[in-house]
């Protein structure tokens, strides 16, 4: 297994998606996103989705040179169109649309339509938190069915992710970003990619049979929700917000349809910032305070274990699988382009290549 530094990952990406039409400015936005994906550990939302997002790119489902617009603006909400550009790049438009209100106002709700695939919520959140601002996010799809719904034979549902951050000051903030199916799709490429089985209750077979071979979901199988009845009732609320509230489902032309809901608000919105960081110290210090049971060394908030996956790959590069890195050698060499000649040796590829905030 190969290590590159995330500056090479992130040069390396970024021309790649120039290579294809996408202007320097959205695909560096794009690449941010998919190297800070691996920086937290979530390989799953990295560079594995480069060929897919080609593929997307010669179907009309992802516009690579196409801006967000900003269709209604008040002090306080958003509707965003994407017109079917790269999720990231969309995404992180909004994010910042959205923090900027919420530091203005208090509260901020936005909207976002007609885009691509966003990839992994907690790089949007965490961004947001960094500022100062808490970040609630969902999508929704009506593209698809991939989850079938609680009691139900087929699917009916998205992946349907949820994710929400609250900073923490100079500390890392506290993240909970997941599917709420019982796995994400992304892992489960990543698992076929690496020949590995997923977890007993992901997904069934095309006949609806429990598997654990990835190779099943491929064939015509399905996901599963977590957690039985309360993964599934989460989901169908992520695709009400994305959906009917967002209104994702007025824009048809999108070939996705997929929709974004984003609530924000600031530390301060009913407290000093220096009250509200005393009482998250307090608080989190509480939780994690007590003894770890047996085979545990500690307690973890949630998001510290990618936060520790961060700074760690900082240093030692992010781990790329053979099948991965040779997918993303010959994509590059089909483009005209040399990974080795895009490189750059560790540890000088260290310090974040991202614009996290």
């Amino acid at each position: 297994m190969r290590h590159l530094a995330p500056a090479a990952l992130h040069r390396i990406t970024t021309r790649i998606f120039e290579a294809v039409g996408t202007p320097e400015d959205i695909a560096s936005d794009v690449a941010d996103v998919l190297v800070d994906n691996h920086l937290a550990g979530h390989d799953s939302h990295g560079v594995l989705r480069i060929a897919q997002y080609l593929q997307w790119i010669r179907e009309g489902r992802i516009v690579p040179h196409a801006r967000p617009e900003v269709l209604v603006d008040t002090s306080s909400t958003a509707l965003v169109r994407g017109h079917m550009g790269f999720g990231q790049s969309v995404a992180l438009v909004a994010t910042d649309l959205a923090t900027a209100k919420a530091k203005r106002n208090g509260v901020a709700a936005v909207s976002v339509v007609d885009l691509g695939h966003t990839g992994r919520l907690g790089a949007f959140t965490e961004r947001a938190a960094r500022q100062g601002v808490v970040m609630f996010m969902t999508v929704g799809s009506g593209g698809p069915a991939m989850t079938v719904p609680f009691g139900g034979a087929e699917p009916s549902l998205g992946t349907n992710p949820i994710a929400f951050s609250l900073p923490r000051g100079s500390q890392d903030p506290v993240t909970l970003d997941y599917a709420t199916s019982a796995i994400a799709n992304g892992k489960l490429m990543l698992a076929r990619a690496k020949g590995e089985p997923v977890p007993e209750g992901s997904i069934v077979d095309r006949e609806g049979a429990p598997t654990t071979d990835p190779e099943d979901y491929f064939a015509g199988g399905h996901l599963l929700p977590f957690g039985g009845h309360k993964g599934y009732a989460l989901a169908v609320i992520a695709d009400l917000l994305a959906g009917p509230l967002a209104g994702a489902d007025s824009y048809s032309g999108a070939v996705m349809e997929t929709g974004v809901f984003m609530f924000a608000v600031a530390s301060d919105a009913f407290r000093p910032e220096r009250d509200y960081l005393r009482a998250m110290d307090a608080v989190t210090a509480r939780i994690t305070g007590v003894p770890p049971a047996p085979g545990f060394d500690d307690v973890l908030l949630p998001g510290e274990p990618e936060a520790r996956t961060h700074r760690a790959r900082l240093n030692d590069g992010i781990p790329l699988p053979e099948e991965t890195l040779a997918e993303l050698t010959q994509i590059a060499a089909d483009l005209g382009l040399d990974i080795d000649a895009l490189d750059v040796p560790l540890p000088s590829g260290g310090g974040t290549p991202t614009r996290r905030q």
